[in-house]
């Protein structure tokens, strides 16, 4: 999976043909596998698969999706609970779908702000919320659209080491030629996730063998949004950083602690790393 992390890339337009029959299948694959796994804070995605045949357009103006994502044959979604640990969990998970689904030759896009979620209110019960969904196709040549769209988000910039990596506590920034290893190796596909706007709202403090993660809220950021959209980003770091742990065959364990309050930041949880 880690391939996955370094390969994928924001996919919104495709080619206009649906999926085949075979496709199809994967794709009902990956989900069924899927969906018994829970986030870490223990929490499951009930996953939706709308596929369409013909009238593409038609449809993307349903979900609205028209004139920013061109020709999507089908989408994935899920639905979870509204609470701030089920959105990181949702974040977490559903990031194992969109690489799960590239490592098959998918393209995908997590879509969390430019959709309508009333398109698919059939899905949701109370107190039940569709975090972000994601087209699945096969891939058309970019265009100029798609270069536009990853300039006005700055796909292509990124958060240096020393702006969201800590050792100890949040005074002591590390840089990327100080760290090595396994550790480095995780936080290089920390570093790559994407994240709404490319906001890279993470902060994560390594202490003795445990890291821990944090939330850098962006003020005013998606406040007309039913959740917070930010917690998804957390979830797709926390995620990335696993697949790092799991590739160097590092023995860990998710933890949540009552002392590790940073002044302005949310934390989030831990993972302790076996020594």
């Amino acid at each position: 999976m880690m391939d996955a992390i370094l390969d994928r890339k924001s996919v919104r337009t495709y080619v206009k043909k649906p999926l085949d029959a075979h496709d199809l299948e994967l794709i009902g694959d990956i989900i069924h596998n899927l969906e018994p796994k829970k986030g870490p804070f223990g929490h499951q995605i009930r996953y939706f698969f709308y596929h369409q045949d013909t009238l593409l357009d038609d449809e993307a103006k349903k979900i609205g999706t028209y004139g920013f994502i061109k020709n999507a044959p089908s989408f994935v979604g899920g639905v979870i609970e509204n609470s701030f640990e089920a959105i990181v969990d949702y974040g977490y998970l559903f990031e194992h779908m969109i690489l799960s689904a590239t490592e098959e030759g998918f393209g995908t896009v997590w879509l969390g702000g430019t959709f309508d979620r009333s398109a698919f209110s059939s899905y949701t019960k109370s107190n039940e919320i569709i975090p972000a969904i994601t087209p699945i196709g096969y891939e058309a040549d970019r265009r100029f659209f798609e270069k536009a769209i990853r300039y006005v988000a700055k796909a292509d910039r990124r958060k240096k080491f020393d702006e969201m990596l800590f050792l100890h506590d949040r005074n002591h920034p590390i840089n990327h030629e100080s760290i090595d290893g396994f550790m480095k190796r995780c936080l290089e596909v920390v570093q790559v996730g994407p994240s709404a706007s490319n906001k890279q709202p993470w902060r994560i403090i390594i202490d003795d063998g445990i890291v821990h993660f944090y939330l850098d809220k962006t003020p005013n950021y998606a406040t007309m949004m039913p959740f917070d959209m930010q917690a998804l980003d957390m979830g797709i770091a926390i995620c990335h950083f696993e697949q790092g742990l799991i590739e160097a065959n590092q023995k860990y364990q998710f933890k949540v602690l009552s002392n590790h309050q940073v002044p302005s930041w949310i934390y989030i949880l831990s993972i302790e790393i076996s020594k």
